[in-house]
């Protein structure tokens, strides 16, 4: 559509000219200048409908990279992701892992608000257990993979300079984007507080500490290099670990406590 406009403008320019000069010479200056005026408001009138063809429209900004599904991706997966709801681990780790190979920022899902999710908590609980599984054995594999030579299947075996870079680009470079990310997952938190019996506005010290204590510093301030790649990995195991001894302690007292057998041998 550009293009056809963009070539009829040049001709008329072209043309006009010389057609202008020859009715100028044959009726006058007054009646070319007329002339001019009219085919200027026909053309104007006969223009202003596409002010409202949607080609023709302001285009909507595109969404970032790490918003945008790439060429190859499955649609459906990617809209679950970037959605913000819950999927297989494996799933997202094999998309993200594929971007990452390619250069490319690792998806950034919608960080939903609170009130979308206080009815699916219990959703969002129940997969703790395989995610914090599924992230150790990833660790083990990676670490594994630093140091051996073995053919492994589904690429985990990278040297240090290789692993460090992908994992630069997966954060990838959208301050803003991290920023209101995080922002929103902050907001999300604090809502949940609220709505748990928590008092925030009173007690924020007491957030402060439990906060801590739920995630203990794997770097502070640095940037992840080939130095303390292996460090990074290991303290993440570490809390990983921790939550998932936590996890099958309160799924076991979940159990317990919802089998009449036990209740009735005087064993709870």
């Amino acid at each position: 559509v550009q293009g056809l406009n963009n070539s009829a403008m040049n001709f008329g320019m072209a043309v006009a000219p010389w057609a202008f000069g020859i009715l100028a010479d044959l009726a006058g200056t007054n009646a070319a200048i007329g002339t001019g005026i009219a085919f200027s408001i026909l053309a104007a009138s006969a223009n202003a409908p596409l002010m409202w063809h949607p080609l023709m429209r302001r285009q909507k900004p595109k969404p970032p990279l790490a918003q945008r599904k790439l060429p190859d991706e499955d649609e459906e997966l990617f809209q679950k992701i970037i959605d913000g709801d819950i999927v297989d681990p494996e799933l997202a780790f094999h998309i993200n892992r594929d971007r990452g190979l390619h250069g490319k920022p690792s998806i950034v899902p919608r960080v939903k608000q609170y009130d979308e999710d206080k009815d699916h908590l219990d959703d969002i609980a129940k997969g703790a257990g395989d995610t914090f599984k599924f992230r150790m054995a990833l660790y083990d594999r990676i670490l594994a993979g630093l140091s051996s030579a073995e053919h492994d299947p589904d690429n985990l075996i990278f040297d240090r300079e290789e692993l460090v870079q992908i994992m630069k680009t997966l954060k990838g470079e959208n301050q803003g984007l991290i920023d209101q990310s995080s922002s929103d997952l902050g907001q999300w938190m604090a809502e949940y507080l609220k709505d748990n019996g928590y008092s925030p506005h009173s007690s924020s010290i007491l957030m402060k500490q439990m906060f801590m204590e739920s995630f203990p510093p794997v770097t502070r301030g640095e940037e992840i290099s080939e130095e303390n790649i292996e460090e990074y990995l290991l303290k993440m195991r570490k809390v990983l670990h921790r939550y998932s001894e936590l996890d099958e302690k309160n799924t076991t007292t979940q159990n317990l406590a919802s089998n009449p057998w036990m209740h009735a041998s005087g064993w709870w």
